[in-house]
């Protein structure tokens, strides 16, 4: 699979205390093909997107928080939604904004999540002044790992978006098919 560049990434530092931190780096909107062959099936990937996460810091021991994301064209414009939350509560930073045709508009406010772990059908809503979004599900993971101590537990879901979300000057864009995700991690290490 190869793998071009999306345009502008989210960069930012989340502090916690003096010692604790994280630096994270969501670029979206990275554009892929080639192939991917799974158990001797053979996919080609074509209009599609890849998505880089990567980070550094120095953690609290537990934590918990909401990721998603969702990336694709809608109306012939080049989305990518990106949002989380309670891992950056209370900290001013946000890891929340939109991606228009590689263009970044970062939102600071915090964002309201709602979904049901315990329901596998269940939709997952984020809203807040410039978001409105929901997953549809077609795909629901979860894994737990407990080793005494040490511990981590995630719920995904994967699928469809659909609603409405704002670029920094009010333009509104719809949603509606962009592919992605969003999941809740808790974690002790």
């Amino acid at each position: 699979v190869l793998v071009g560049l999306g345009g502008d990434a989210l960069g930012v530092v989340v502090p916690w205390n003096e010692k604790q931190f994280q630096y994270t780096l969501k670029d979206l909107n990275r554009p892929a093909a080639g192939r991917i062959s799974i158990n001797g099936e053979t996919i080609e990937l074509s209009n599609a997107f890849a998505v880089l996460d990567r980070g550094r810091g120095v953690w609290p021991y537990k934590m918990t928080w909401n990721w998603g994301t969702g990336n694709g064209t809608v109306h012939g414009v080049k989305l990518g939604l990106q949002i989380g939350g309670k891992w950056t509560d209370g900290t001013g930073s946000t890891e929340n904004g939109l991606f228009v045709d590689g263009r970044l508009h970062y939102w600071p406010d915090e964002l309201t999540w709602e979904y049901d772990l315990s329901d596998e059908t269940a939709n997952w809503r984020v809203h807040g002044p410039q978001v409105d979004a929901t997953l549809t599900p077609f795909y629901r993971r979860r894994a737990v790992t407990e080793l005494g101590l040490l511990g981590t537990r995630i719920h995904q879901g994967f699928g469809t978006w659909s609603g409405w979300a704002t670029d920094n000057d009010q333009n509104r864009y719809s949603l509606d098919g962009l592919v992605g995700w969003a999941e809740e991690a808790r974690n002790r290490w």
